[in-house]
């Protein structure tokens, strides 16, 4: 168990290795031919403090001994204040069908991708930071999340992780006092409210959305074709990876395929079991990882109802 930050380290990143946007400006932009665009995260700035953090993720995930939650080191880290060494941010384009709409690009507008983390159990994790700012993907907004929305995603990917449900997890929460505009009610009556960051993990951040955003354009298939082969080499088991032999087999597609099908079934099955409904069920919300990921409008259902509707700005139920 290491007993410091100094200590702990990012593996080497093999995300670096796939097609990065060519500009380093950080503004708001259409991005082509890119997987990740190379961003800094926005630290906060007054009175940080941590406010969360989970001792199973600390302890069991990230190798960590607890008691360096407390320290200054990490939580500069969790706040995009301390950039480490071994670490390479990135936001990831992608794009996404919202209530069925094709909704073009999308992206990661308040996340920063820090990078790969092989604990001592051999489980790869990509760590992100939620809420560290701007990124060419913004389309508009802050890049900042709020103590509220943070607190929550901390809560329900624990519990959701101790019912026996696939998800991302969450280490840490910080918050400042940095200001934030929200409309919380979406009722034209915006507040003011505490900015937090979100440092949270899953064994990865791609999505269906990362696919079709490259799928949509022609002059951006090859781009799609060196994804699909990282994802196959990165998520299909080692004894399908032998079993399908070269390593550009189009069997390797195939059981991509049939394991992120039955992986999303099998998903929604144990939503169903505890009653979690997500709210913003698109498909730049739907893991290739096949685990529960962007807790934001979700509820659960008490008793059956389906008329149940936990997103308030969805009130047609879409």
């Amino acid at each position: 168990m290491l007993m410091n930050m100094n200590q702990w380290k990012f593996s080497v990143s093999k995300l670096l290795q796939l097609p990065l946007d060519p500009i380093l400006e950080n503004y708001v932009r259409l991005v082509k031919n890119a997987i990740f665009s190379i961003v800094l995260p926005t630290p906060l700035e007054t009175e940080i403090k941590l406010i969360a953090a989970s001792q199973d993720v600390i302890k069991h995930i990230l190798d960590l001994d607890p008691s360096v939650t407390e320290s200054k080191e990490f939580i500069e880290f969790v706040a995009g204040n301390k950039i480490l060494e071994s670490c390479a941010p990135l936001a990831h384009r992608y794009g996404g069908h919202q209530f069925g709409v094709w909704a073009g690009q999308l992206g990661d507008g308040r996340a920063h991708l820090l990078g790969e983390y092989v604990n001592r159990k051999g489980e790869r994790w990509e760590l992100q930071l939620k809420g560290s700012g701007k990124s060419p993907y913004s389309r508009g907004a802050d890049g900042r999340a709020v103590i509220r929305s943070s607190i929550r995603e901390f809560l329900c990917a624990e519990a959701m992780h101790f019912l026996g449900v696939p998800t991302s997890r969450v280490a840490a929460v910080v918050c400042s006092q940095d200001p934030v505009i929200r409309d919380r009610f979406y009722d034209g009556n915006p507040q003011t409210e505490r900015a937090a960051v979100v440092l949270r993990l899953a064994p990865t951040w791609f999505r269906f959305g990362s696919l079709e955003i490259l799928a949509k354009n022609y002059d951006e298939w090859e781009t799609l074709k060196i994804l699909a082969k990282y994802l196959t080499q990165t998520l299909l088991p080692k004894e399908v990876l032998q079993s399908c032999q070269p390593k550009d087999s189009p069997k390797l597609l195939l059981a991509l395929i049939e394991q992120v099908a039955e992986g999303t079934w099998k998903l929604a099955v144990h939503w169903e079991a505890v009653g979690f409904v997500h709210g913003v069920l698109n498909t730049d919300n739907l893991s290739l990882g096949c685990v529960t990921i962007d807790y934001g409008p979700f509820g659960f259902v008490e008793a059956y109802n389906p008329h149940f509707i936990p997103n308030t700005s969805d009130s047609n139920g879409r």
